[in-house]
């Protein structure tokens, strides 16, 4: 009776539910869609429902206590300018003196630019469907920034239809990114003033004049980055194509030498060095893979002016004889010095011995397959912005990425694109020169004065995360990091020294050093100044963030009464039970995240669960949290499997030191998972 009340009223009140409630009514009816209301925002699988709930979060436009006026020219050809010129006059808090049409007049737009009178200048490509709270947000921008020389944002694609996909998250101001190609899009806000200072748009110099002088602003001007989508492209709007023109003007204005080719519709800078490169190579007792890498680097490399510097922490007798002998063969430094293994001081150790200008560590695990990769490097590690310089690194066993920069993710720095091919749909940028928050030690580049200046290598940093403490003070100094996905090498990941999840000791180390991390090498001004906070911050690629409202939810860990503990281990075993974990982990935050259900059983949806956590003396219940996975449904097709997700998120110092099973405890009975969580 109960039950058909309950359903009666929802099917009264449905009409009244947001948009978003109703994706799932066709399947799960209306309790089944009412569920998924509350339970979306921890799990989304579609771009125009991520991006839809993306757009509740921000704040109305209401009021700006000063608006900076605005000249609109909308540029381009004709198809879809209406679509355009109506997004514009729904704008929110905006103060807009005119509107100009400029077709593709580059003269007639230049000479309008120049007559306004008002403070910023909003170029606009026709077919460019911009979002009611476009000029609010640069608004915003301006204030906040106080007065930044040009505003971008990102933005999406939407069809006849409405619906959004496609979305182009981008990174803050990235200089190396901004010389590969125009990702600054359809809507750019630009301060009159730099417009002026910047000689203004120029025809005939280059395939985009836009591009060029977006180039030329911002190398005096501050650029600022809204990072919400604020225009939708359309079908009508044109695309952005590789300008070397404009890339080569930009290198002789900087004094910068260096040759343009052009691979799919981006540009690649091979930049001119000369000047001694100093190669760091630690290792110890690892003769085979040593060989292979300094016999790949003597017999590949270009780029001849260059000294290799081994440091050996204590090989035995016998390998150090073999150390000895490639060192002669190859004309390499040899300092061996016995100690505990400290990445962190043998890096340090090279680079006081070194003479070069420019320092790159390497791995002895490193093959190298790229001719061109030091000189490219070192040339990228030479200019005057430029701090940590990496590249891509492969699995020896195909074409699969193992390293192209790192983003910092919920749970600590990880490896972008890991896993993926170059040249997937899921990593379009892996090939081309990306600015990244870091890049790995185990192929690193950078000028010698730079790296002395912030001090090195963290030394307390022994294993983990000191290439990223590393980049993170070149970021705090005012540095640009690069990985150079054009360049491609080899690398046996960890051969030498194992991994860390595998091995409670090391994995312990991996969580001190991940706090010490943290503590003193946190980015000053943003977590994520080149990846992008809509992004995937948990795994490969960089997809939306379909899963980022479900870091937001905390639950509860107690330990258990006696009373609870017999119960518990009374209760009957469930052979039947499915269970996938994504994520199990303990650094400021204990993690458990998955879906499970009984294949036998038709209530799913409605099962209490909890979490147990235990080993031979402590016993801890977590509770569980429901999540939305509609994947799991489509994996099983069992009717209410898609309200099957569990989310377990509390401070690890809720339970203490240890190395515990999980069990799931259910109202039907209970689960060996097999996992542990060591904490």
């Amino acid at each position: 009776m109960f039950e058909k009340t309950k359903t009666r009223i929802l099917n009264r009140i449905w009409p009244l539910l947001p948009e978003e409630a109703q994706y799932n009514h066709d399947h799960a009816g209306t309790v089944g869609a009412y569920k998924l209301w509350k339970l979306c925002k921890y799990y989304t699988n579609t771009p125009d429902l991520y991006l839809k709930l993306l757009d509740t979060e921000y704040e109305k436009p209401l009021f700006l206590r000063r608006k900076p006026s605005v000249s609109v020219m909308v540029t381009g050809g004709e198809a879809g300018l209406k679509k355009t010129l109506m997004s514009l006059e729904d704008q929110a808090c905006a103060k807009i003196e005119s509107v100009n049409v400029c077709g593709v007049n580059i003269k007639e737009t230049d000479s309008l630019v120049r007559k306004s009178e008002s403070e910023y200048i909003a170029f606009v490509r026709s077919g460019a469907v911009l979002q009611n709270r476009a000029f609010y947000e640069c608004g915003k921008a301006v204030l906040s920034e106080n007065g930044p020389a040009l505003i971008y944002s990102d933005e999406d694609f939407i069809d006849d239809e409405g619906v959004r996909s496609k979305p182009f998250f981008k990174a803050d101001y990235a200089p190396d990114q901004l010389m590969s190609h125009n990702y600054f899009g359809g809507f750019v806000f630009v301060s009159r003033k730099a417009y002026i200072d910047a000689g203004g748009l120029e025809e005939g110099t280059s395939e985009d004049p836009f591009y060029d002088l977006w180039l030329r602003i911002s190398e005096s001007g501050k650029v600022a980055h809204v990072d919400r989508v604020l225009f939708h492209r359309t079908g009508d709007m044109e695309n952005s194509k590789a300008d070397p023109e404009a890339v080569k003007r930009a290198l002789a204005r900087r004094n910068l030498k260096g040759s343009v080719s052009v691979v799919e519709d981006r540009c690649i800078i091979d930049h001119e060095t000369e000047g001694l490169v100093s190669i760091v190579i630690p290792s110890k007792d690892n003769p085979g893979y040593l060989k292979d890498c300094l016999s790949s680097l003597d017999e590949v490399t270009l780029y001849r002016d260059y000294e290799i510097i081994l440091v050996d922490n204590g090989s035995s007798d016998e390998n150090k004889k073999i150390y000895e002998e490639l060192c002669s063969k190859y004309n390499a430094k040899y300092i061996y010095e016995k100690k505990d293994f400290n990445f962190s001081y043998m890096c340090n150790l090279g680079a006081k011995n070194a003479s070069g200008d420019v320092l790159v560590f390497l791995n002895d695990d490193i093959k190298i397959t790229e001719p061109k990769w030091l000189g490219s490097m070192a040339g990228q590690a030479r200019i005057s912005y430029a701090g940590a310089v990496g590249c891509m690194l492969l699995y020896p066993e195909g074409n699969m990425i193992q390293h192209c920069g790192t983003k910092d993710c919920v749970d600590g720095p990880n490896h972008i694109y890991q896993g993926y091919h170059p040249g997937d749909e899921g990593c379009p940028d892996a090939i081309f020169p990306m600015d990244v928050n870091g890049v790995t030690a185990a192929c690193l580049a950078v000028e010698k004065s730079k790296f002395d200046a912030v001090g090195g290598f963290d030394e307390e940093m022994t294993v983990c995360y000191n290439d990223v403490a590393l980049c993170y003070d070149f970021i705090n100094a005012g540095y640009v990091n690069c990985v150079r996905g054009d360049i491609r090498l080899i690398h046996k990941e960890s051969v030498s020294r194992g991994t860390d999840d595998l091995n409670e000791t090391k994995y312990r180390r991996l969580i001190k050093e991940h706090t010490r991390l943290y503590a003193k090498h946190a980015l000053k001004n943003s977590p994520h100044p080149y990846y992008n906070i809509n992004l995937a911050m948990r795994y490969a690629g960089t997809g939306p963030d379909y899963t980022r409202w479900m870091y937001k939810v905390k639950t509860k860990a107690r330990k258990m009464t006696p009373a609870e503990i017999k119960a518990w281990k009374e209760a009957p075993v469930r052979e039947d039970m499915e269970i996938a974990f994504d994520e199990i982990d303990a650094f400021k935050y204990v993690h458990i995240f998955g879906w499970s259900f009984a294949t036998d059983y038709k209530f799913n949806h409605k099962t209490d669960r909890r979490m147990v956590i235990y080993d031979d003396k402590n016993f801890y219940l977590a509770e569980l949290q429901s999540w939305y996975r509609p994947d799991a449904y489509k994996l099983k097709r069992i009717p209410n499997t898609e309200f099957c997700g569990f989310i377990a998120q509390f401070d690890n110092g809720l339970i203490e030191e240890g190395r515990y099973k999980l069990c799931l405890w259910t109202n039907i009975g209970k689960f060996e998972t097999g996992k542990e969580l060591i904490r």
